[in-house]
């Protein structure tokens, strides 16, 4: 069991559900200038793979039951397809929670495209390689500060999610 919190599992879509996926998703992208990437946002109840999402949030709380022992319930809030021409990538070190989103607890990351490139983490420099199918679960902290290694051959499509803390009054637990 690894203990740097990171969960990384292969063969969890196939191709053709990523090509799927990729279809689906690439229509009517919009641009995010400032990071440096096309994108399209899920509708999380619309997304035909929750099932096998959730199967491994439940295999993450349970290798790391941690995370699951706080005041507050979390629950998947934000699912988002990613476009990334070549030599694109959020190339500066970042972590997932900010002034903006403040209550994310995990991030999660569906590789859809395989690459020679992928996510790579600060502290022990580890990279997670972009392979299709293949799902990486990490926390959204500054203890997990990463950034994407672009390609600079070809264009890597990718799915990020983001498990939040449920809004103060909905489902949090009021009482110790």
């Amino acid at each position: 069991m690894s203990s740097n919190f990171i969960l990384v599992k292969d063969n969890v879509l196939s191709s053709k559900e990523c090509n799927k996926l990729i279809k689906t998703y690439k229509k009517n992208l919009k641009s995010n200038k400032i990071l440096d990437y096309f994108y399209n946002d899920i509708v999380i109840q619309e997304f035909n793979f929750l099932e096998k999402l959730e199967k491994l949030i439940k295999l993450y709380v349970k290798i790391y039951p941690e995370v699951n022992m706080t005041s507050s319930q979390w629950t998947l809030d934000t699912l988002r397809y990613k476009l990334f021409k070549k030599g694109q990538s959020f190339k500066n070190y970042h972590s997932e929670v900010s002034l903006t989103t403040p209550y994310r607890v995990l991030s999660v990351q569906i590789y859809l495209t395989s690459h020679k490139c992928g996510t790579e983490f600060y502290r022990d420099k580890q990279t997670i390689e972009s392979k299709v199918g293949r799902v990486c679960i990490f926390p959204a902290y500054f203890t997990h500060t990463h950034k994407g290694q672009p390609d600079l051959k070809k264009e890597r499509s990718i799915i990020t999610g983001y498990y939040s803390f449920c809004q103060q009054g909905v489902n949090e637990i009021s009482e110790f």
